[in-house]
């Protein structure tokens, strides 16, 4: 049974805008006109700034914000169908068209787009808005690029499930093939199309993804949010039509279990139609296998799930292999530093200090105690980085200064 209680994690931020509970209702109106007020801009501004207040741009504008919030509000105002007419359609928003930046991750090559400051700014203002409509309406195990919804939500999920014992037999895993490269923007504007009855409000979205008619540009704001959206439906279909006992996402990767391995195929056959109809296609890979057990005899059959960047056994949760190689390495490396008594660069701190966040909630303790506690102290390591990340805090505060009194 789905708990709709999960669903929200607390006000929305639009909420306390307006001052006016969000009601959920099948088809939302008026949404551009919401969109153009100078508080929902000023709030989406400082939802942008999180995390980036490093950035020269970001403290220009910081500097001077409601100039740049009556810029922002006279392009959006500017900015509607061509069949209306505007003040001054020159300053309509128009996006540039990007150049692809290449970045390598863990072996994999991933095709990214940076968006300039205008548009992520509107793209921010949008979700704003958005968040209730695809937030609220989510399934309530759709994990990754939703607020406080990360893997580690995810991971203690799945591991609950397993503790339980119940509908737990069989599973099932399949991936999307090139999700993002294959979401089409008018497949993207239907499903939006099906609750949101705002022509003016559909086209600004349409105009953020002008140069990508065929993908979701890995990069932009708006990206995960669609993505999530487009696969709701799917979701709540696994649960409520295939009826399948446990179903988890975690963004293009779905898990499935269920004690009948006959509802897992039918789930399998029920995500390859509805991704056909949406014009994507799943990996060749997908698998229904049988959950590791011991037997009478002692000896243990089937296999434990890899999931999430976590190995789930009935007992415990372990990490994965390229996991496990990767803190090795890092934390020779460090080692090696420090024999040569050199610093330890910031860089392979930050690194050691994120894989060791996967550690602190994995039963690998004693791996822990072998392998990398003898050779680099954690302790240690999170002194380097705290230090630093106060000296560049009392320089941007510094530099934010001098900003203002120049101004």
């Amino acid at each position: 049974m789905i708990k709709r209680g999960m669903m929200k994690y607390g006000p929305y931020e639009i909420e306390k805008i307006t001052g006016q509970k969000w009601r959920k209702k099948k088809s939302y109106r008026y949404l551009y006109r919401l969109i153009c007020r100078r508080d929902v801009l000023r709030a989406a501004f400082f939802r942008m700034r999180k995390k980036k207040t490093k950035r020269v741009d970001i403290r220009e504008v910081a500097a001077d914000l409601e100039a740049w919030i009556d810029r922002i509000q006279l392009k959006l105002i500017n900015t509607k169908p061509p069949e209306w007419k505007v003040e001054f359609p020159d300053l309509a928003f128009r996006p540039p068209k990007h150049k692809p930046v290449y970045r390598k991750e863990r072996g994999k090559v991933r095709e990214t787009y940076e968006p300039t400051l205008e548009e992520l700014w509107i793209q921010h203002a949008i979700i704003l808005i958005l968040e209730p409509i695809i937030y609220g309406s989510s399934y309530p195990h759709s994990y990754s690029s939703f607020p406080k919804r990360g893997g580690l939500r995810g991971k203690n999920t799945l591991a609950r499930w397993i503790r339980s014992g119940k509908g737990i037999r069989n599973f099932a895993q399949c991936d999307i093939r090139h999700f993002y490269a294959h979401i089409r923007r008018d497949v993207i504007m239907k499903a939006l199309g099906r609750r949101i009855h705002d022509r003016m409000f559909l086209y600004l979205i349409e105009v953020c993804l002008t140069w990508f008619p065929k993908m979701l540009p890995l990069g932009f704001f708006l990206s995960q949010w669609f993505a999530n959206y487009l696969l709701q439906a799917l979701d709540f279909g696994l649960k409520c039509v295939v009826k399948v006992a446990h179903v988890l996402r975690y963004l293009d990767n779905i898990t499935l279990a269920d004690d009948s391995k006959k509802k897992l195929h039918a789930a399998i056959l029920y995500i390859r139609r509805f991704l056909g109809r949406h014009k994507l296609r799943m990996k060749n890979d997908w698998q229904v296998f049988r959950f590791e057990y011991v037997r009478k005899d002692g000896s243990i059959t089937g296999r434990p799930v890899s999931a999430m960047g976590w190995v789930f056994h009935r007992n415990r949760t372990t990490l994965r292999k390229n996991n496990i190689l990767h803190l090795s390495r890092v934390t020779q490396r460090l080692y090696r530093r420090k024999e040569e008594k050199k610093k330890f660069p910031l860089r392979t701190c930050r690194s050691f200090s994120s894989l060791m966040g996967w550690v602190k909630h994995a039963d690998v303790y004693d791996w822990y105690l072998d392998r990398v506690k003898p050779y680099v102290r954690y302790k240690t390591v999170r002194k380097i980085i705290s230090k630093k990340d106060k000296e560049e805090a009392r320089n941007a505060r510094m530099a934010e200064g001098a900003v203002l009194r120049a101004a």
